[in-house]
């Protein structure tokens, strides 16, 4: 009985056999030869390909803060091979997974999968199923290594690694694993490694099924007509997560080039002024998020609450003033998202990580050179600018560039008047005056998918990052 074919999203998956021709161990030979690792100008992570034309799974955390990817190799190929030309043809914005390329003429091994469809792992993995997941070796000997383990649990929840449950993985799993395939006993993939348990061996892994349903979602933009649609799709997203105050989903929708550079800037700034008279206000903030360690009396809940009054202190003009930061210098919106995202890493860090305070302060400045973190530099860039404004998409205009088109975006609506006592302006529409707003959304067509770079009235000239993809 041959192996099912199925094209999910532009690309053809092989269901393997339970019981495959020549046993486990050849099949475990035959899928070691797709498994590759992914070198970028940051890191090293691994990977696994799917499909005979090159398309390779991932994590999107193995990609997402390089500039670019310097190679794919595959270690159990013999001779190894590697390969330089490489496309990011799409991340998934919520899931920790991507979909790469390798480019080449030759049909290219891979790595069969448990299953066709995005169904739930329990259809075709069990806790306490023996599964092989790989490693890396060193370069004098056995490059890529194999450790045998078992599933731990098929719904096992994470809040910091996403929100859709994972298999727990009993297994060697360690940092430059992410990426790689956890295989069944047949030699089929049932899971990507995308986490290490830090008080535990083992680790998290995205259920297979998940990622082809990242496959089935993936927009279909192979003409300018789904372009545009997709275009205004995603302006309407953003505007509807605004408005229902969803945070999580707009930063998601924000583009990772123009994050950074916005990030940039402002850390640019922030770190000028942190020298000798700002340093203790630095400590300081540190030293309140450490008042919320360690304290049972104090939910979770409670505890993140406390940590939100403290980081909004750090947007009152006393706080920039002990700083040293002109009002002019930065942005209020930039200066609470810088120890948002510090407060939040610190926090996180030494209450689920059990990381030392210094350790702790190290993975909060990692943290803050994320693209992730980024996005919350861009996003009160955006909200900045809109204010109280109640908006509509209007006109939706695809323009051809060199590398990638980008889309123009015309927003219209109203912004209430401050009123007699001169309040600021609120968040929403009220009751009172209101003025004609017209404001301008531009948007990047990056990692497959159209994402907000930036917003601006409409007769400003806002400089839109140019050049191509990132990570191609």
């Amino acid at each position: 009985m041959a192996a099912r074919r199925d094209e999910v999203g532009g690309v053809e998956l092989r269901q393997g056999l339970r019981h495959p021709s020549g046993g486990p161990e050849a099949a475990l030979r035959r899928t070691r030869q797709a498994v590759a690792v992914i070198e970028t100008d940051v890191g090293r992570g691994m990977g696994f390909l799917v499909d005979p034309a090159g398309y390779l799974l991932t994590n999107r955390h193995v990609i997402e803060d390089a500039d670019h990817i310097e190679s794919v190799s595959f270690p159990d190929l013999d001779p190894p091979r590697t390969y330089e030309s490489i496309t990011v043809v799409y991340t998934d914005p919520k899931r920790d997974l991507a979909l790469l390329q390798v480019r080449t003429e030759e049909p290219l091994a891979f790595v069969p999968l448990a299953t066709h469809n995005a169904i739930s792992p329990r259809r075709y993995v069990d806790v306490d199923d023996p599964v092989v997941v790989f490693y890396r070796g060193d370069e004098s000997g056995e490059w890529l290594r194999v450790d045998r383990g078992t599933v731990g649990g098929l719904a096992v929840v994470n809040p910091a690694a996403g929100p859709d449950p994972f298999l727990g993985v009993r297994a060697r799993i360690e940092r430059g694993q992410s990426g790689g395939p956890v295989l069944d006993e047949a030699g089929r993939a049932v899971g990507i490694v995308t986490w290490v348990w830090r008080d535990k061996p083992g680790g998290y892994a995205i259920p297979i099924g998940d990622a082809i349903q990242m496959l089935a979602d993936r927009p279909k933009m192979d003409n300018a007509t789904k372009q545009r649609a997709r275009a205004e799709a995603r302006s309407r997203e953003f505007l509807a997560a605004l408005g229902r105050g969803d945070m999580d989903d707009a930063r998601q929708l924000t583009s990772p080039s123009f994050a950074r550079k916005i990030r940039g800037e402002s850390m640019s700034t922030i770190m000028a002024a942190t020298d000798e008279d700002a340093m203790p206000v630095m400590q300081g903030f540190i030293a309140a998020v450490e008042g919320l360690v360690d304290r049972p009396e104090i939910p979770v809940e409670n505890a993140y609450d406390r940590l939100r009054e403290i980081v909004a202190r750090t947007g009152t003009e006393t706080f920039r003033e002990a700083m040293g930061l002109d009002e002019d210098a930065l942005d209020r919106g930039q200066l609470v998202s810088f120890f948002y995202e510090l407060g939040q890493a610190y926090f996180a860090a030494r209450s689920f990580g059990h990381e030392s305070p210094p350790d702790a302060l190290n993975s909060a400045l990692r943290r803050l050179q994320s693209v992730d973190a980024a996005r919350t530099f861009a996003l009160a860039d955006a909200v900045g600018t809109l204010g109280g404004t109640q908006l509509q998409v209007g006109q939706v205009d695809v323009i051809p560039g060199a590398y990638a088109p980008r889309a123009v975006v015309e927003l219209e609506g109203v912004r209430k008047q401050p009123g007699p006592g001169g309040e600021a302006i609120g968040a929403s529409i009220g009751t009172g005056a209101r003025a004609a707003e017209r404001l301008t959304m531009h948007m990047r067509l990056e990692w497959g998918d159209w994402y907000v770079a930036a917003v601006a009235h409409t007769d400003m000239n806002v400089p839109i990052v140019s050049g191509k993809d990132d990570k191609g």
